[in-house]
């Protein structure tokens, strides 16, 4: 994380304000010139005073401040998060004022910031991949309105952005019982504990799983299969779900975001297996999906 320190030089920028003050300044002058009169040299050199002051007290607000940002643990594409931005004051004497911090052309706006102070940004990044903050810009028009300096902060800040989670019927991943002649896959969306199909009976089950309907049809004895993954271990191979690659990811991370409702199932991604009730195995899994296919 970047600390903030290298930046690159202010830009000033006059308002509105600003104009009019410039311009009347100006008036004067030339008034007090063409006249001659001492009242109007004072307003004039208190006119310019106050221009001096804007400069000065302008140009060190913006300065000695260090920018730190927080992204929340997990970011999607297309969900809404709150970036958390944080100013760290290095100043020994005078706080900074109406600071405003324009990140990814979202700002905040700090009124005051004395040694530390933190603001929430709401951001939405539309694809996924690596997202890569390199720059911070500092801005405020302290004192007077007259200016408005912008000091460009360099930073470091990345954070992986995951593919938008969607849900997809669970047939895609339970294709194994569906391609069993005589089978009947489900065609509903699937969760935890819902149909997803019928197979061959197993010793043991209960009557009244039993598919009286499917076994009159394939005269051998079918049971009904739900999509409860406590008791068979599953291994999901990624390359083998027959879906679109964007889609495919989206679908990946559903079930990596509910892993809860997914007991003992595995994940294999370019050739390697995943474990999604291990928090770190999560994390590796849904980074190599940001990245997956972009060069």
């Amino acid at each position: 994380m970047d600390s903030g320190k290298h930046s690159y030089p202010s830009v000033i920028k006059i308002t509105k304000a600003g104009w009019i003050f410039v311009i009347t300044t100006i008036l004067i002058g030339f008034a007090a010139v063409n006249t001659n009169n001492n009242l109007l040299f004072f307003i004039v050199s208190a006119f310019l005073s106050f221009m001096g002051l804007s400069g000065f007290f302008g140009k060190r607000n913006i300065e000695n401040l260090d920018v730190e940002i927080d992204f929340p643990d997990e970011v999607f594409a297309n969900k809404d998060f709150i970036l958390k931005v944080r100013l760290k004051s290095r100043k020994k004497f005078l706080d900074a004022f109406l600071i405003e911090t324009i990140i990814l052309d979202k700002t905040a706006i700090f009124p005051v910031v004395e040694k530390e102070s933190e603001k929430s940004v709401n951001l939405n990044i539309s694809k996924r991949g690596v997202l890569e903050i390199q720059s911070v810009r500092l801005c405020s028009v302290f004192p007077f309105n007259f200016f408005i300096r912008c000091r460009t902060v360099k930073t470091e800040f990345k954070k992986f952005i995951y593919p938008e989670p969607k849900k997809y019927p669970l047939s895609y991943i339970f294709s194994d019982y569906s391609k069993k002649k005589g089978d009947i896959p489900s065609e509903k969306f699937g969760y935890e504990g819902d149909f997803i199909g019928v197979r061959d009976y197993s010793i043991g089950t209960p009557i009244k799983y039993i598919d009286w309907k499917s076994s009159a049809k394939s005269e051998k004895l079918k049971e009904k299969v739900f999509s409860s993954l406590q008791s068979i271990p599953l291994i999901v191979d990624f390359e083998k779900v027959s879906l679109p690659t964007e889609e495919k990811l989206s679908f990946f991370t559903y079930i990596v975001v509910n892993y809860k409702q997914f007991e003992n199932l595995f994940i294999k991604f370019e050739d390697k297996i995943y474990d999604i009730s291990i928090k770190s195995e999560r994390e590796k899994l849904l980074s190599r999906f940001a990245v997956y296919g972009i060069s």
